[in-house]
């Protein structure tokens, strides 16, 4: 056979490898170009202190030199939390490392799993990507997450505590109403005298609770459950909610400066990671979880586009504390703005920890005195008739 014919006979099947090489390679870039949304994977929501600890576990093998491939698998083997947990947090860090495997940037791998990780994550792991300071950005990123979980926990702490005490209280005095006064209303019908007023306003009260008690069972299930869909949906019902809660006395102006102090620490890790200010508004924003910032925050990033300070346009929204402002004019002033962020969020955290100590300390004997008073009322007017009956005799 000639060189001619062999070349001939052999160039449909190199023509064909070079088509499947073309071919995969045209596949991988359009996947690459395809929309975000077509990408969301299906990953389930996981607890702070579970990504915290990945956080951290990552940082620390970056530290160590571990290449990213090795160190997905060796965090998808340490997950922390339940079996379910771990179970979906592992798969999910598998398909991260199958991205990152297939050559896709490490923040838009990221990026298909919104529910795990949110946007101020994401554009840490760009801004660290694009800068080659992985390694600081996720050491950062960690600092910031454990301060954001520690605080929401103690506000939960300062919440659950007063919430608990009335639940019970409110379950207390509904026996009350419901079995017990009902008792004492047959033992004075036996005695066959008048009822003091206090004690026959009681019973009154108690048979008005008897007869609509399902009623106002089925009332207060309707509201609930109409404000949980109103909170859902409704971005404007959500807006007034918080503004009512920021004007409650004492736990309104601490949970305001709480979600001062988690912007103040998204906003100067971004800044830090070397993200235009412009930008890192609106993932600080979303860290929030405050639909009222997170509405504002496209004002505040076009007045910075239009070249306003970023303290003035602060000023005029009326969700930052003037503390948090002059530190921000202070830092602009200075070109320091991601250093005077960080110790603002720390001034308002210190503040905040000492405002919940002393609201734990206050709420406790006002919830003792309140409800000792209720029940203490609820059995002296029991015990009138019996009193009187004790003075005749």
């Amino acid at each position: 056979m000639s060189i001619k014919n062999a070349s001939a006979l052999a160039t449909p099947s190199l023509t064909s490898k070079v088509m499947a090489s073309n071919d995969l390679a045209m596949r991988r870039a359009l996947a690459r170009r395809q929309p975000l949304q077509a990408q969301i994977a299906s990953s389930k929501k996981v607890p702070s202190k579970t990504l915290n600890v990945f956080t951290r576990q990552w940082a620390a093998l970056m530290r160590a030199g571990i290449p990213l491939a090795q160190a997905f698998d060796l965090l998808s083997q340490s997950a922390v939390g339940s079996s379910s947990v771990r179970k979906h947090f592992a798969s999910t860090l598998q398909g991260l490392r199958t991205d990152v495997l297939s050559g896709q940037s490490l923040h838009k791998a990221f990026q298909k799993h919104p529910k795990v990780f949110d946007a101020l994550y994401c554009n840490l792991l760009h801004a660290g990507e694009s800068a080659g300071i992985l390694e600081k950005v996720l050491s950062r990123l960690a600092d910031t997450l454990e301060a954001q979980a520690l605080l929401k926990a103690k506000l939960k702490n300062a919440i659950i505590y007063p919430f608990s005490i009335l639940v019970v209280s409110c379950g207390v005095i509904t026996v009350i109403m419901l079995w017990v006064i009902p008792i004492f209303e047959e033992v004075f019908k036996s005695m066959g005298a008048s009822l003091p007023w206090a004690t026959q306003c009681l019973v009154d009260a108690s048979h008005l609770v008897s007869e609509w008690a399902w009623a106002i069972g089925l009332a207060m299930a309707l509201l609930a459950l109409l404000s949980q869909q109103l909170h859902t949906r409704w971005l404007a019902f959500q807006m007034a909610s918080e503004q009512a809660m920021f004007a409650l006395p004492v736990l309104g102006p601490l949970c305001q400066a709480a979600m001062n102090v988690r912007w103040a620490h998204s906003l100067s890790a971004l800044l830090e990671a070397g993200m235009p200010l412009a930008d890192a508004v609106f993932p600080a924003g979303g860290a929030t979880l405050s639909p009222n910032i997170q509405s504002f925050t496209p004002l505040l990033a076009k007045q910075l586009q239009e070249g306003n300070s970023l303290h003035k346009a602060m000023s005029k929204s009326g969700l930052f504390s003037p503390m948090l402002v002059q530190m921000c004019a202070i830092g602009e002033e200075t070109g320091s703005l991601d250093n005077m962020l960080l110790r603002a969020a720390q001034l308002m955290e210190s503040d905040v920890n000492q405002g919940l100590g002393n609201l734990s300390t206050l709420l406790e004997p006002i919830l003792m005195v309140v409800l000792g008073t209720l029940i203490g009322g609820i059995l002296i007017a029991l015990y009138l008739p019996i009193f009187n009956i004790g003075q005749v005799f």
